[in-house]
């Protein structure tokens, strides 16, 4: 409680010069951030005119932001958990969105699925995922099944990559220095060649000395640090041979090298390497009410593992082609209709032969928009996989807008999970006759503005089932078998006081169940959400100042969750233990001249020094911070 006052009493002071800012809300900001365009929809749409909720992370936020990396950007939206983000650099991580596994969600850079086939869920590692490119994120909560097939039946993370500017050439960079002999840094470049060439190519390098990942049971705190170091390149060009056409090529590349540790409150010196090559194009055609997109990418990931058990190796080649196109019938009616190919494969091993799977997957959906205030988008989704068949997805999310003050929104929408090519031919219990994991999902929600646009505050409630649960036995192996349960609800507030101060907060409410059945689907047993807490809240504050000073305190509070512990002295038998419920604050402040082209910023974590565990067993940073610069030339 008394780390709780002391940061109500930051707030205070922080909301002080709030007092004597100018009294006009900040409208620009508002209405600019209500007409960013929602490329995630396929569609592209304004934010204030989609059917669903979707949260947007601008180039602002990233950059003043205490996060050091992707996950921790996340960790500070509403309804989204990264287990591990705040242990030590380089560490695996676990994300949730709104209670369901990453393995649900779907990653896509600008608009096209990134995945690693070689991995248990197929989902690609955050670690990945550098943020030093990142434009901005759209983060679609909900069923996206019907417009990206497998992968996205609890919602779908879309990563905008930065553009090239206007200029001939322009340099912009970033580095930091802190604690745990803690390196970031970054050095892009950018520009027009002339009006039909852009460009843009960034180096990324980051690494860290690090803490233990597990924790030491002793409380010595004698365990060896794990560290990591990063490398990775990003870069396209655009080329626009006619006002219609746009073509982009593009490469992103990335290598990780870290350490691990055995397991819970188990040292080890233990090694690991991840890497992924990712080339591809995007080509655009646009001419008056017809739009068309064929987008391509490959996708490389090779994984070693090194331990006193030897090494083990796994790649992974995923193909993914998506043809659409869309036309506008009228102001209110626009269809779209296209076709998604993905070809997964595994290279043959000592334990396993080559294995290959593959989708093709035509799809189509109907938006109607502002229709005397009723919106409306429905979807639909024929699925062919090359070795389960054939199954369908649907989606149908209404919404109305009263004056442009309140919208109310719902949907309903059935999603799927193919099986992974490791669940279906790799090396440990595979099995081939595995079905999809299917699910519904039911929503509703409504957005209110207030004070011209400057207050929102939004409420949104789920209910998601997830049935056919692929799970593992240690005889026969991987079998459809269990079910998830899983409902709760947001509410959060934004308020723009004034040009200069910004702040707002959220409330998450999360219950469910997994529940355990036997061969003919009878309940044999119900089990809580593993490491989700049922509550959870965010807090925000900023403050801009006249001189080129900004700063910015955010806190989190976690509830109680459980957390499964495979006890080495039970025969590694699972055991339910509690983790306690942990308030974090983290602190940031810059210093810009020179028009925001030059910025000297410092950040701070864990400002209170909370002593917490994210995953029980292994270890979490404490108070630590970190300073550097960053320019743009």
């Amino acid at each position: 409680m008394s780390k709780i006052l002391t940061f109500l009493i930051i707030v205070t002071f922080l909301s002080v010069p709030a007092l004597n800012a100018q009294n006009t809300p900040f409208i620009s900001d508002t209405l600019q951030l209500d007409d960013i365009i929602i490329t995630g929809t396929k569609i592209p749409v304004s934010l204030r005119e989609t059917t669903r909720p979707v949260v947007v992370i601008n180039r602002q936020e990233i950059e003043q932001s205490a996060a050091r990396d992707f996950s921790q950007l996340l960790n500070r939206q509403s309804g989204i958990r990264v287990n591990n983000s705040q242990g030590t650099p380089g560490t695996n991580q676990s994300l949730f969105l709104q209670g369901a596994g990453g393995e649900y969600t779907l990653i896509l850079i600008d608009g096209m699925a990134v995945k690693d086939p070689s991995g248990v869920g197929g989902a690609i590692d955050l670690r990945l995922l550098p943020v030093n490119n990142i434009e901005r994120i759209e983060i679609l909560k909900g069923n996206q099944s019907a417009l990206y097939g497998t992968d996205a039946l609890a919602g779908v993370i879309n990563i905008i990559t930065k553009k090239g500017s206007e200029n001939l050439i322009q340099t912009e960079g970033r580095i930091s220095y802190g604690a745990y002999n803690t390196f970031t840094g970054t050095l892009g470049l950018n520009g027009s060649l002339s009006d039909r060439v852009r460009y843009y190519a960034s180096y990324n390098r980051e690494s860290s000395d690090g803490i233990s990942a597990a924790a030491d049971p002793s409380g010595a705190g004698s365990f060896e640090n794990d560290g990591f170091q990063l490398d990775s390149f990003y870069g396209k060009v655009t080329f626009q041979p006619t006002k219609s056409l746009s073509i982009t090529p593009f490469l992103n590349v990335t290598s990780y090298d870290g350490e691990f540790d055995a397991d819970a409150f188990m040292d080890a010196p233990n090694t690991f390497s991840l890497d992924m090559f990712n080339p591809g194009a995007r080509i655009l055609f646009e001419r008056g009410d017809i739009r068309f997109n064929g987008n391509y990418s490959y996708t490389y990931t090779d994984r070693l593992f090194s331990s006193q058990f030897g090494e083990s190796e796994f790649e992974g080649r995923f193909h993914n082609a998506d043809l659409f196109g869309s036309y506008r019938l009228n102001q209110f009616f626009t269809i779209l209709a296209g076709v998604n190919v993905q070809d997964g494969s595994l290279p043959e091993t000592d334990f396993a032969d080559e294995a290959t799977a593959s989708f093709t997957s035509p799809y189509a959906t109907v938006l109607m928009r502002n229709l005397r205030g009723i919106s409306m988008e429905a979807g639909y989704r024929l699925n062919n996989h090359s070795e389960y068949g054939s199954n369908s997805t649907f989606s149908l999310a209404p919404s109305y807008s009263f004056h442009d003050r309140l919208k109310l929104h719902s949907s309903y929408g059935t999603g799927f999970k193919a099986p992974t090519l490791n669940e279906l031919f790799g090396p440990f219990g595979p099995n081939p006759n595995l079905d999809p994991e299917t699910s519904s999902e039911f929503r509703f929600g409504a957005e209110s503005y207030f004070m011209n646009r400057s207050l929102k505050l939004e409420a949104h409630y789920f209910k998601r089932d997830i049935k056919n649960l692929i799970v593992y036995t240690f005889d026969p192996g991987y079998i459809n078998r269990d079910r998830e349960e899983a409902s709760g609800f947001e509410v959060a507030a934004n308020w723009i006081l004034s040009p200069a101060f910004t702040f707002g907060g959220h409330y998450n409410y999360l219950t469910g169940e997994t529940i355990t059945l036997d061969g003919s689907g009878n309940r044999l047993s119900a089990d809580g959400l593993i490491r989700k807490p049922k509550h959870a809240m965010g807090f925000y504050g900023s403050y801009r100042f006249g001189n080129g000073l900004f700063v910015q305190l955010d806190g989190e509070f976690v509830g109680e969750r459980t957390d499964l512990f495979f006890n080495p002295e039970n025969n590694f038998m699972p055991e339910d233990v509690i983790l306690e419920s942990y308030f974090l604050v983290n602190a940031y402040a810059e210093f810009s001249i020179f028009d925001q082209s030059l910025a000297i910023f410092c950040n701070i974590r864990n400002l209170l020094n909370t002593d917490f565990t994210e995953v029980y067993g292994f270890n979490t940073m404490g108070l630590h911070a970190n300073a550097g610069l960053r320019f743009r030339l």
